[in-house]
């Protein structure tokens, strides 16, 4: 998450739009794929709903994961206001702590334990960010590039490792082809439209082989 994070960095260092912004995606975004789709967009310059549903789309993946860890640390009566508050921090790494070590504590005690960590985590990782940054400024160009390969490489490692079915590589693939070809038309909404078109091919043919047989 660390290397991720600094990678994220020198790629808003590259980008040259400003420490700040990419500072202030994770303070709002906190969840590195739709941080990346976030910049980037900023970056080419697109419209403000364009680039408000390429990050909403991103961040639908991560209801279950909100809804799985709310009703886990949900109590009854409780003021509701701390759950809101969580569910900003739940991404990939909380959810997958929640799963490991909310068990062994009360139930009482599991909101402020998921907020103390969601805040430490995200402290860091805007420390993380801004190494990522002045390092791409002050290393050779060779090694800037690499940190700021870091990111997509992440995220195209991680693709793999959660795909479980054939759509989900077949939707890895269409958008790895789609996405070159859609920067070339559309560089505004090169992200949005790979994804998009991507994987509702992979859904369709999968669902067309299914019916098949």
């Amino acid at each position: 998450m660390a290397a991720s994070f600094i990678g994220f960095g020198a790629l808003v260092r590259g980008l040259e739009i400003g420490l700040l912004p990419g500072l202030l995606s994770t303070l709002f975004v906190w969840a590195l794929p739709g941080q990346v789709v976030l910049v980037n967009m900023y970056a080419e310059g697109a419209a403000f709903l364009a680039v408000a549903a390429a990050v909403t789309l991103t961040a639908v993946r991560l209801l279950p994961m909100v809804i799985l860890v709310i009703s886990t640390v949900r109590l009854e009566g409780a003021p509701r206001w701390p759950l809101y508050l969580l569910a900003h921090f739940i991404a990939v790494t909380i959810w997958r702590i929640a799963e490991d070590g909310l068990e062994e504590l009360d139930r009482p005690k599991r909101v402020p334990w998921l907020l103390g960590v969601g805040i430490t985590l995200m402290a860091s990782m805007l420390v993380m960010a801004s190494t990522g940054y002045y390092l791409a400024q002050s290393l050779p160009p060779l090694l800037a590039a690499c940190l700021i390969f870091l990111t997509p490489s992440f995220f195209f490692i991680s693709l793999f490792a959660s795909a479980r079915f054939a759509m989900d590589y077949l939707a890895i693939g269409a958008g790895a082809v789609i996405g070159p070809a859609a920067y070339h038309f559309y560089p505004d909404f090169d992200l949005l439209v790979g994804g998009l078109v991507g994987g509702t091919l992979a859904y369709l043919v999968t669902r067309r082989r299914r019916r098949g047989s």
